[in-house]
């Protein structure tokens, strides 16, 4: 038997705790048992405290606290049988991701993360898919901002698209207030290392040797290099949504449910001093990241090698509360089935919006997802 439905690993880190407020916001409304998990007994306590109070809540002593660190097998073992759910807000994952997941499927427990890396996602599915749908789990990946209003959008206009969905472009335009932004030093860390396991990924997908996805309707080419569209400026989006979009499809494809469509995945741009400042750091950061002295010095003095988007700190919650986001999403196809050829002949056009993406945003994504795999968990499996 399970003491708890849901256990927050990680919960006294800086998005692990906006996690914390939203199952306080949220939890109770759900009738959920739930609890905190991480290296400090005192620390997640103080985190408990501040946010109950922050969130109005006065009795918060059904909340457990489970002391457990990526270093020690026994208490992540220990921690997994506890959770009927466990959300892993503990990065970077292809350091310490695997373990945890191992100590899920050994556990029969459901295994949610925020992680935005494809190397760590992709072997995790090479590795595990086959046993967790064996067991009736869902161990799924990229739950927050990375790459729910992606991969989420996405989907949602190809079951809504009136015939045959064979392409879709999504535009990220992550907007901030007045007082800037601050990325924080742990989420930059894993997009250096996500740079720097680019060739690590190459291989690794030359190597699972996956078939080939058709490639349906008139040819389409993702976009690049920079230019300007309905008055935005736009450039590929290095994240891992791409990834995240073109596995849902090749799994949608291999189990027969949908027709694979073919995608495009950019940032856009309204303000253009924010475009321009962009362009000189990703210059910048492309020349240090692909060298080993390079990645030293942006993670040593991040402040100073991302003139200034990176700090220890990071967001202040001023800053939080004034960012937002949008993704548009441009799909095209055809007005009949089975269609493989010849210029779409049906546009469509849908937009996914919200509140600071990287945390107000993130912590609303997977917390409702994991809401959603505890009521439906065994469908998930079958048919998500």
């Amino acid at each position: 038997m399970k003491e708890f439905d849901i256990i927050v690993f990680g919960g006294t880190g800086y998005t692990g705790i906006h996690v914390v407020r939203e199952m306080f916001l949220t939890g109770k409304c759900e009738t959920l048992s739930w609890a905190l998990a991480g290296r400090s007994a005192d620390k997640m306590k103080k985190v408990l405290q501040t946010i109950a109070a922050e969130t109005n809540v006065n009795d918060y002593s059904d909340v457990g606290v489970i002391v457990a660190n990526v270093d020690d097998i026994d208490s992540i073992e220990k921690m997994c049988v506890n959770a009927k759910l466990l959300i892993n807000c503990v990065g970077p994952y292809y350091l310490w991701g695997r373990q945890v997941v191992e100590a899920c499927l050994a556990a029969n427990t459901h295994y949610l993360d925020i992680s935005g890396e494809p190397l760590f996602m992709e072997q995790m599915e090479a590795d595990y898919h086959e046993k967790a749908e064996e067991l009736g789990l869902v161990i799924t990946s990229a739950c927050g901002f990375d790459s729910v209003p992606a991969d989420v959008g996405v989907r949602y206009i190809q079951t809504h698209f009136p015939g045959t969905l064979t392409a879709i472009e999504t535009y990220v335009n992550a907007r901030v207030g007045d007082r800037g932004f601050s990325v924080h030093l742990p989420t930059f860390q894993c997009v250096v290392n996500g740079f720097k396991n680019r060739p690590s990924l190459i291989k690794f997908r030359k190597e699972r040797k996956l078939s080939k996805v058709p490639k349906l309707g008139a040819p389409f080419h993702p976009k690049s290099g920079v230019w300007r569209e309905n008055g935005l400026f736009c450039s590929p989006f290095a994240g891992s949504d791409r990834s995240v979009i073109m596995r849902t499809q090749r799994y949608l494809y291999e189990k027969g449910l949908s027709a694979p469509a073919q995608a495009g995945v950019y940032m856009s741009f309204q303000s253009t001093a924010l475009f321009l400042y962009l362009c000189v750091f990703g210059v910048f950061f492309l020349i240090l990241v692909n060298t080993r002295f390079g990645r030293y010095l942006l993670l040593k003095y991040p402040k100073i090698f991302t003139l200034g988007l990176v700090s220890a700190e990071g967001a202040t919650p001023e800053q939080i509360e004034q960012a937002s986001f949008s993704v548009t999403l441009k799909g095209q196809g055809y007005s009949y089935s089975g269609a493989t050829e010849g210029d779409p002949d049906v546009t469509v056009e849908g937009i996914v919006s919200g509140p600071d993406p990287g945390y107000v945003s993130c912590s609303r994504f997977v917390t409702q997802a994991a809401y959603s795999v505890l009521k439906h968990g065994p469908r998930l499996v079958v048919f998500s």
